[in-house]
Order: structure tokens, then C-alpha cells, then sequence
């Protein structure tokens, strides 16, 4: 009786024992596959770590390639500060330049003046005193219709067609009428317009126009002014006789 007690709980154990063995083979078996495949995956993972090795590769390279541009703009950027310096500097020399220019231009101006104030002063001077004659008179007239002629000429013409037309017709009467008859204010146009023609179209023919039309307009006035001088001195010697 208790031998077969002890047999039957000595099967009892083995049975578990041989469970048990059964049971750590197959779980040392499913723990096999589990660390196989964990292997996979560290391995996995290697790979993975690899690849962001490479990328983080990749991104400090292309960092470095925009530093590199960085660089390359900051060098750009000075250059342009400098170019913008000379520019800057090229400005401020110009604006010297015109400054001065414009001082120039302001001085002949005023010497220009200053000259037509002492030539007219001279030929006012010359008339009273009587120095042209009569054929200078003619020549002037003449050389003013030359000019008049040069000035028909459309590339040589900067003239107003009412301006020209007034010339020739002035110039017309300065040929066909005497002194007494020629009205002062008609050369006084005249020279008006050879002076606008010298100061907005300034060449040696439009200034010896304003010289000569000056120079006829003088005389011409002169003459009217000793021909008034002797009818007034001829009425008074008829009224006291």
C-alpha cells in the first residue's frame, strides 16, 4: 500500500518534472526565436542608427556648404558696400562738379554782360560822336541781309517765321526809306531778337547779328537825334528872325 502510494508519487513528480522539462525546451526554444528576432531588430536598429549617421553627414555637409554661401555673400555683401562707397563718393565729385560748373556758368554770364555793357557803351559813344559814315551804315545794312539769308537756310534757321519775316521786311525798309523815316522801335525789336537768338542759340554768326544789328541800331538813332537837333536849331532861327 504505500509502496504503491510512493510509486504513484514518484509519477506524479516525474510527470511534472518531465512538464517542466518540456516546458523549458519549448520556452528555451520561443526564447531563441524572441533573442533571434531581437537580434533583427538591434540590428535593425544598427542600420537605422547608421542611416541617421549618414543623414546627420549629409546635414553637416550641406551646413557646411551654407556657410560656405554665407561666406561667399558676406563677400558680396562688402563688395556692394564698397562699389556703393565709390558710388557714393562719384556723387558727391559730380555734385562738385556741377556746383562748379554752374559757378563757371554764372561768371561768363555775368562776363558776357559785362562785355555787351561796354560794347554798347563804345558804340553809343562812337554815334554821338559822329565816327560812322553813311556807307558803313549801308554796309551794315547789307551784311544784315546776308545774315537774314544764312538764317532762311531750315539746318541754320533757328529763328521764329513771324522773327524772320519782321527782319526782312525792317531789313526791306532800311533799303528803300531814309533815316528820318525809319522808327527806332523796329531796330529796337530787332536787336531784341539777336540777342534772344545769341543767349538760346549762342554761335559767331548770331553773335556778330547782335553786333551789327546794335551797331546799325546806334547809328541810325544818332542820326535821327542830329537831324531833330538841326530842325529844332532851323525853327529857332526862323522864329527870332
Amino acid at each position: 500500500m504505500a509502496i504503491d502510494i510512493i510509486v504513484g508519487f514518484t509519477g506524479v513528480i516525474l510527470t511534472i518534472i518531465l512538464s517542466s522539462i518540456s516546458l523549458a525546451y519549448w520556452l528555451g526554444k520561443k526564447f531563441e526565436g524572441v533573442e533571434a528576432r531581437f537580434k533583427l531588430i538591434d540590428e535593425r536598429f544598427i542600420t537605422i542608427n547608421e542611416r541617421f549617421k549618414h543623414i546627420e553627414e549629409r546635414f553637416t555637409q550641406i551646413d557646411e556648404r551654407f556657410k560656405a554661401i554665407d561666406e561667399k555673400f558676406k563677400i558680396i555683401d562688402d563688395r556692394f558696400n564698397r562699389v556703393e562707397e565709390r558710388l557714393n563718393h562719384i556723387e558727391k565729385r559730380l555734385d562738385s562738379l556741377e556746383n562748379r560748373f554752374h559757378s563757371l556758368e554764372n561768371r561768363f554770364s555775368m562776363f558776357s554782360e559785362y562785355v555787351r555793357a561796354i560794347y554798347s557803351t563804345l558804340v553809343d559813344f562812337m554815334t554821338l560822336k559822329g565816327l560812322f559814315t553813311e556807307s558803313e551804315r549801308l554796309y551794315l545794312i547789307r551784311e544784315l541781309d546776308k545774315f537774314t539769308k544764312l538764317y532762311e537756310t531750315p539746318p541754320l534757321n533757328p529763328l521764329k517765321p513771324e522773327e524772320l519775316k519782321f527782319i526782312k521786311e525792317v531789313i526791306q525798309e532800311l533799303k528803300e526809306k531814309p533815316v528820318k523815316e525809319i522808327e527806332l522801335w523796329k531796330l529796337e525789336k530787332l536787336v531784341e531778337i539777336a540777342d534772344r537768338l545769341t543767349r538760346e542759340e549762342p554761335s559767331r554768326l548770331s553773335a556778330e547779328f547782335l553786333v551789327k544789328a546794335y551797331m546799325l541800331y546806334s547809328i541810325i538813332r544818332s542820326e535821327k537825334i542830329r537831324e531833330e537837333e538841326k530842325a529844332r536849331k532851323h525853327s529857332s532861327i526862323i522864329s527870332t528872325s
